[in-house]
């Protein structure tokens, strides 16, 4: 995860007249991070990203690092309220009895959520889904073949009214498959969400060019959030800076609150006792 400062707006964007915040969420598979950590921030800050859901990483116990430009939080540290994001790695195909335990450990999980919250799913999920449509679920620019952790995938994002955002968006293929290895490709990698994000998703795709000596491919997702805050932009430096509260002087056009400061500001003033240096001090 990112980190952040309170007066940071870099990744801020205007739409029709509002401001929308920008967010970078990607997931990859890295086949173990001993001795590639700086090579993965290197990569992250390169396409800017803020929050990366990391699989496979065999590092052990729980916690979290403070890695330069990044905090790393891995083996389930508990997740801030109103957003929540769980990161996966699923058993690989042909360990039935596992996959069928993960997804109801996963379940679990997912009830745990309270029903408010913005929900992203990511990981390496291991399975491959098709492009058979299911409305508001799975889309059709998947790839052909389904598997059996594929349709496991399928039926629990049905019934969860999860949405596979891998699959709703039209590229090329070398921006859609996340595994390629022996001459053989899939995708297996996936950005999931609910529903309460479904209007702030932008786009989900592949990018080959980041390499950390895996098989996967990184994945990235983009999502705008308006922000509530009101925001000027200074062309010169490229800052953007809140606009100062408003005066409402014409509430002043009232007697009872015309009165009412004057008494108040009274109250702040000290009377002058006519000496300089006691007065100007």
């Amino acid at each position: 995860m990112k980190k952040w400062t309170d007066t940071q707006y870099d990744n801020t964007a205007r739409f029709d007249g509002q401001r929308f915040g920008k967010l970078k969420v990607a997931t990859w598979n890295v086949r173990g991070i001993a001795g590639k950590m700086e090579e993965l921030q290197t990569e992250l800050l390169k396409r800017k990203i803020d929050i990366a859901i990391i699989t496979e990483t065999k590092k052990k116990n729980k916690g979290s690092e403070d890695i330069s430009n990044y905090v790393m939080i891995y083996c389930g540290v508990p997740a801030t309220r109103n957003f929540t994001i769980v990161g996966v790695y699923a058993p690989v195909e042909g360990k039935e009895q596992e996959m069928e335990e993960f997804y109801r450990e996963l379940l679990q999980s997912i009830d745990k959520i309270p029903k408010k919250e913005n929900i992203i799913l990511a990981g390496d999920f291991n399975g491959r889904i098709g492009n058979h449509p299911i409305s508001e679920c799975i889309g059709t620019y998947g790839e052909q073949v389904t598997n059996y952790n594929g349709a496991a995938l399928r039926d629990f994002c049905a019934f969860n009214k999860l949405k596979v955002t891998n699959s709703f968006y039209r590229h090329k293929d070398i921006h859609k498959f996340t595994w390629e290895a022996r001459g053989t490709r899939s995708i297996i990698d996936y950005v999931i969400k609910n529903d309460r994000l479904k209007s702030n998703i932008e786009d989900t795709r592949v990018f080959r060019g980041s390499k950390i000596d895996s098989g996967h491919m990184l994945v990235e997702s983009k999502f705008k959030f308006l922000t509530h805050a009101k925001y000027s932009y200074n062309k010169m430096d490229k800052t953007i800076y809140k606009k100062p509260p408003a005066f409402k002087v014409h509430l002043l056009e009232q007697e009872s609150i015309r009165t009412l400061y004057r008494n108040r500001l009274k109250g702040k003033l000290t009377p002058l006792t006519g000496e300089i240096d006691t007065d100007w001090m």
